[in-house]
């Protein structure tokens, strides 16, 4: 695992009182990748906004997988991913 090449993988119940801490996993993302701070802000803010629906949506934990290589980040759950180029 490196900063250029990692996955790592989350379960949260689906309440909407995770996420912050959803937020928060994608923002310590940014930091491992080493995302520069503008493209990192706005991967935040689209996860967040993304996922929103997902947590306040009923049923089994919501799976979440982070994932990076040389060109990308991404955060999925569900049947939904957003992601980041690592420079714009």
């Amino acid at each position: 695992m490196s900063p250029k090449s990692f996955t790592f993988k989350l379960t949260v119940p689906r309440d909407p009182q995770v996420s912050a801490i959803v937020a928060d996993v994608a923002g310590h993302a940014v930091v491992y990748a080493e995302l520069d701070a503008a493209i990192g802000a706005d991967f935040v803010a689209r996860v967040t906004a993304a996922v929103a629906p997902a947590i306040k949506t009923p049923g089994q934990p919501l799976q979440i997988v982070v994932t990076g290589d040389d060109t990308t980040v991404t955060f999925a759950f569900d049947a939904e991913s957003v992601s980041a180029k690592r420079s714009a």
